[in-house]
């Protein structure tokens, strides 16, 4: 998985469109590193990324065995990248974030944590350090997100969303699919030779069903998911909102019966059988046009992230 394919704007969808006055996104930790005298671990369009910035954020890894230690920071410097490219696009641009509804996120989420039994009590330094960031990246991360989200919801019109609907109607004429999966669980693995056991497991469950093994059956005895008992079982489910993307989109790509490659997600490896599918019913745009104008601001994100990414002079000098 690259470093664009990694990065999700898990604030843009949530926040309402705003306005931003662009802050240079490492100041505070890029001075001090100067002071320093650190090392530089990237250079991207001119603008340093630092080795103790890689380092700081590490905290996330607590307990990672040290054969995985390297690909958590090659990890981090990729995100770092991401952000600090995306924060000279919304600079150059001129998009501007009102600051006062940036604080009214940062202080929602402060609440979200009171009401959590198990955050409640913790302030929210505390918790973003154990994560290796700090309320500052917070607040930069979301304008980022916001900013984007302003960018691209000046631009959306009639004919815009209309055009987008109509390429993409399986996403919100209610089509469902119903699938069961085989997932080999990831998200506690700390040593790569666990990662390596678990992809060589994905595939050679996959080379039994191949050779005409019983799909419910490999999934009750293999499956990490709770469905594993129900032979991996889902359900129904829409193209999205419910299912995290890169597995919807594999599901919908399949016929009945039909079972698909592995699948990587942040939760592991899956293998993935759709058993049903039902048709959506005709839908007017109006009816759900604020739907169709998420949707098509999620997807234009994404595509912006890959074109900067693709465009950006980014100068590598490891994090070693």
């Amino acid at each position: 998985m690259n470093m664009i394919s990694k990065y999700i704007v898990t604030v843009a969808v949530s926040i309402p469109t705003l306005l931003f006055t662009p802050n240079p996104v490492f100041s505070a930790e890029q001075t001090q590193a100067q002071a320093q005298g650190d090392e530089v671990a990237a250079v991207v369009n001119g603008e340093n990324i630092y080795k103790s910035e890689v380092e700081k954020r590490l905290n996330r890894y607590k307990g990672i065995d040290p054969s995985m230690l390297q690909d958590a920071k090659n990890e981090i410097l990729d995100e770092m990248i991401v952000q600090l490219v995306i924060a000279q696009f919304i600079g150059k641009e001129g998009i501007q974030v009102d600051e006062q509804l940036v604080e009214t996120a940062v202080n929602d989420l402060q609440e979200n944590i009171k009401k959590n039994p198990k955050t409640a009590g913790q302030p929210l330094e505390d918790i973003l350090a154990g994560f290796g960031t700090s309320v500052e990246q917070l607040r930069r991360e979301i304008r980022n997100s916001v900013g984007l989200k302003n960018y691209f919801g000046q631009q959306v019109n009639d004919a815009v969303l209309t055009e987008y609907f109509n390429a993409n109607k399986a996403a919100f004429t209610g089509e469902e699919v119903k699938a069961s999966h085989i997932l080999i669980d990831t998200r506690n693995l700390k040593a790569k030779k666990d990662y390596a056991i678990a992809f060589d497991k994905i595939h050679k469950l996959k080379e039994q069903l191949n050779g005409g093994a019983n799909f419910e059956e490999l999934a009750k005895a293999n499956s990490n998911c709770p469905s594993a008992k129900n032979g991996g079982d889902l359900g129904y489910f829409p193209r999205k909102g419910v299912m995290i993307e890169p597995f919807a989109e594999a599901a919908f790509a399949l016929k009945v019966g039909e079972i698909s490659e592995p699948v990587q997600t942040q939760f592991g490896f899956h293998i993935i059988k759709v058993t049903d599918r039902k048709e959506g019913k005709p839908v007017a745009l109006e009816a759900v046009k604020e739907e169709v104008k998420e949707s098509y601001i999620e997807d234009q994100i994404q595509d912006l992230i890959e074109k900067q990414m693709t465009a950006a002079k980014i100068e590598i000098k490891g994090v070693n």
